[in-house]
């Protein structure tokens, strides 16, 4: 009887899901359909996508034009607001995005040099740091796409001193993730997130100057990306403040919880 009981979720589970799915769809795909968009900036819309489904399902993302407008246009109840987006990281993501950006480097050679192979490989560095110059840059995410295929072939090799681990899964794209040893996020203080929302309040003039017959201005600060540079919600921490934007939202990335704190 248990059994037949978990089946039995499990199947509203699922259909739940693909309902999520098509109803976050609507949201974001008239975006999708009409912007050649790239890698970053498709994240970006479904980021927002997935924090405009959560707070109205009725919220349609209708434009994403340059400055000196907002980063995004959404619709709600016929009227068009402004969304600003941005994402609080620590004073050190520098040395975080040093490895991210060679290693996304080295999966676009790797899809260059093995095209028709997909694999996931996870790749570790030594003491979560590489520092190079850019003029080596290429050469190095060269040589990474070699190891991961190496790896991938099970081929008796040495990895170099700065990379620790390479592991490899068949996957159905070529994806590679930066996996760090020290990656424990720092929480969020009340200082820190109201250093961010000041800073994205100097661009509001701006807006005030566009074409757009924009009624509201929002701001969604993104956090928790499972890096080291990310941060947490304290549970404890008060983040209510007040703000020129009409509303301003912490939007957790991992699992969606969203806070409006204005």
């Amino acid at each position: 009887m248990n059994f037949k009981i978990d089946i039995e979720q499990f199947k509203k589970q699922i259909e739940a899901f693909k309902k999520e799915s098509a109803e976050l769809g609507n949201v974001i795909n008239p975006i999708l359909d009409n912007f050649d968009l790239n890698k970053q900036e498709t994240l970006e819309v479904c980021q927002i996508g997935k924090f405009a489904f959560k707070i109205d399902s009725d919220i349609r993302i209708v434009d994403k034009p340059q400055p000196p407008n907002p980063d995004f246009i959404i619709e709600l109840n016929d009227k068009l607001i402004g969304l600003e987006h941005t994402q609080i990281l620590t004073e050190d993501a520098q040395r975080y995005f040093r490895v991210k950006t060679l290693l996304d480097y080295a999966e676009q050679k790797f899809e260059q040099k093995y095209p028709n192979i997909n694999v996931h490989a996870t790749i570790s560095v030594e003491n979560d740091e590489w520092n190079y110059s850019q003029k080596d840059k290429p050469k190095l995410a060269e040589q990474i796409a070699d190891y991961v295929e190496w790896t991938r072939l099970e081929k008796d090799f040495e990895l170099p001193e700065k990379i620790t681990k390479i592991r490899t899964t068949r996957h159905s794209q070529v994806s590679f993730s930066y996996k760090e040893k020290n990656w424990q996020a720092e929480y969020l203080t009340r200082e820190r997130l109201k250093t961010e929302i000041e800073k994205k309040e100097s661009k509001i003039s701006g807006y005030k100057t566009s074409e757009k017959q924009l009624t509201e201005l929002w701001l969604v600060l993104l956090m928790g990306s499972l890096s080291s540079v990310s941060y947490e919600l304290n549970e404890s921490e008060n983040y209510q403040m007040e703000s020129k934007f009409d509303r301003v939202y912490l939007m957790a990335d991992f699992d969606a919880k969203i806070l409006r704190i204005k």
